[in-house]
């Protein structure tokens, strides 16, 4: 059996090289199939589409003023006239500006958003900048932006915290939040450098995120 065993390979040599060679292209091709894909190019991580301004326009006005007229007390010859949020339905609604607010300010994190739509102007020449000032504003003072941005998210926070709690005078406390921290942002971007000495800026009426 040994000697029959030994003649065998003597006689037929090349059935051990065609069976290694065998071994060794199918090890090749098991390789080359557990070899990973080649990774696809990565997505952008966000893509900022609308400008701040249409933030502000369509997330921030509105709900900042729902949330400043939620509580209001009015004093007249015939009393003391008081609002405040009765139903669910206006804690609820108040819930939603809040919400709108906090995650605004989350979005004018995002780096690439425009100030404004193409071609677009001031439309209080002279007390606003125009939207190519305050993107250089911006720009060259990017910290600055972010923590104002986080400002409005922080006051947003404290609202929605206290209308889930149903506490208006939380409510209140947060509005005064967001009032300072609207105009702090627009002292800083959206309103032109006020020369030395010529006092400070006048305001009125009711404010304005």
């Amino acid at each position: 059996m040994s000697t029959s065993t030994m003649w065998t390979n003597r006689r037929h040599p090349g059935r051990w090289r065609v069976l290694q060679v065998t071994l060794a292209a199918t090890m090749l091709t098991s390789c080359a199939t557990d070899a990973p894909a080649p990774a696809a190019p990565p997505l952008p991580e966000f893509q900022p589409t609308a400008s701040v301004e249409d933030i502000m326009r369509s997330m921030v006005d509105p709900s900042a003023d729902a949330m400043w007229d939620a509580v209001v007390t009015t004093v007249t010859d015939a009393g003391v006239e008081e609002v405040r949020p009765q139903t669910e339905e206006d804690w609820l609604a108040l819930e939603r500006g809040a919400i709108m607010l906090v995650e605004a300010g989350n979005l004018l994190l995002i780096d690439g958003r425009r100030i404004a739509r193409e071609g677009a102007v001031s439309e209080l020449p002279g007390v606003d900048l125009e939207p190519d000032e305050i993107a250089v504003r911006v720009a060259n003072n990017r910290d600055a932006w972010m923590r104002l941005a986080r400002e409005l998210h922080d006051a947003g926070v404290v609202m929605l915290d206290a209308v889930r709690a149903r506490d208006v005078d939380g409510l209140l406390d947060g509005g005064d939040r967001l009032d300072v921290a609207c105009e702090n942002c627009h002292s800083r971007f959206w309103y032109p450098d006020i020369p030395a000495g010529s006092g400070a800026r006048e305001t009125g009426g009711s404010p304005s995120p």
